[in-house]
């Protein structure tokens, strides 16, 4: 069936509704299969014949996790990766330069304020998902802390805090690839739970695979980007 663009944006808003409850995939194609199957029959618009996409998704009994398990099976740990490749970024700058990693106080209070944001993720996300300018406030925000983070650098006389990249150049970079075999752990062990499938027999499931790889590579982004700045700063090492 062809679909108008407000219907194209109300089936939009039903899948990500469905995909912010945990519902699992196949049940979710299950849903909009039988919607869009319902729209066709009576030849009114998917919003005349349920409402609003988020009322109709509240109202539909479907398989699915615990409600949260979206936020704390990706969100978390891509999160606290971002924060391990601010580090990591950070403390490789001082490595290749040769000289102490410098903090501040006002890089600390940074520092806090985005471990809060991290914290409290539960009670905005719902939100932030739903306004896609708020999240790509959050989102600039987060970028925007490593170039912040870059501008407070202290003086040598003026740090609070004086330390050995090294060390945190190795606990970033272990970090963001132990969150990555988390998160690839749990992609793993979902399978094709995710996977948003047509009900009909035998009929493949189109633009499942690359999803898969998407995902995988969404994974170990942060890993992929840390190891691609490690080598670039090597090279600068050995040419020097």
């Amino acid at each position: 069936m062809n679909l108008t663009s407000s219907d194209k944006k109300w089936f939009d808003e039903l899948v990500l509704e469905l995909r912010m409850r945990d519902v699992f995939g196949h049940a979710i194609g299950d849903a909009v299969a039988s919607a869009r199957e319902l729209v066709s029959d009576t030849g009114q618009s998917a919003e005349e014949t349920f409402g609003p996409a988020r009322a109709y998704a509240a109202s539909l009994d479907l398989p699915r996790g615990s409600g949260r398990d979206w936020v704390t099976r990706g969100l978390w740990t891509s999160m606290f990766g971002l924060l391990a490749f601010l580090m990591f970024v950070q403390a490789i700058g001082a490595w290749v330069q040769d000289e102490p990693l410098l903090m501040s106080p006002a890089q600390l209070v940074l520092a806090a304020a985005l471990g809060g944001l991290v914290a409290l993720l539960p009670l905005y996300i719902l939100a932030a998902v739903r306004r896609p300018w708020l999240l790509a406030v959050l989102l600039g925000a987060g970028a925007g802390s490593g170039f912040l983070w870059s501008a407070l650098t202290p003086a040598p006389a003026e740090a609070w805090l004086v330390l050995d990249p090294l060390p945190w150049l190795v606990a970033s970079g272990l970090a963001m690839v132990l969150l990555s075999v988390v998160n690839t752990i749990q992609t793993l062990r979902r399978g094709s739970l995710d996977d948003i499938t047509e009900p009909i027999p035998g009929r493949p499931a189109a633009g499942v695979l690359g999803r898969r790889v998407f995902v995988m590579f969404a994974n170990w982004l942060f890993p992929l980007g840390a190891a691609l700045l490690l080598l670039l700063c090597v090279a600068i090492l050995l040419n020097r």
